[in-house]
């Protein structure tokens, strides 16, 4: 959902199930490095669930902040952010180098709502 925070700012929020790590993201093949189907699967996942959750369809412009909270996940945080990352290009930012601010928190604690939550800030 989106909504404008105290300074003005424009935020939207999006809650997914927890991404496979990067570790599972690629498989070798005789022709090369390609997504893994696991890692598609994930990444039309985000499309339609971001899409449900947003009222625009275009990608975010401009400069951007993020922060992403996962729970109930063991994996690298940095293996978690680089699928999450591109699963977003052209749904939520059309870029993920218009992210110039990151937070990634880890809350490990087991949970039965293994998610991450993500929070977008227009600068």
């Amino acid at each position: 959902y989106a909504y404008v925070n105290r300074k003005g700012l424009m935020m939207y929020r999006f809650a997914f199930d927890l991404p496979p790590s990067t570790n599972k993201m690629y498989m070798h093949t005789r022709h090369g490095i390609k997504l893994s189907d696991e890692a598609r699967a994930y990444k039309e996942y985000t499309a339609i669930m971001a899409r449900n959750q947003r009222e625009s369809d275009e990608p975010l412009d401009g400069l951007l902040s993020v922060t992403y909270r996962f729970y109930g996940s063991r994996a690298d945080v940095d293996n978690l952010l680089k699928v999450l990352q591109d699963s977003m290009n052209k749904v939520i930012w059309k870029d993920d180098s218009q992210i110039i601010e990151l937070h990634a928190y880890m809350y490990r604690g087991e949970t039965d709502d293994k998610r991450v939550e993500i929070e977008v800030k227009v600068l």
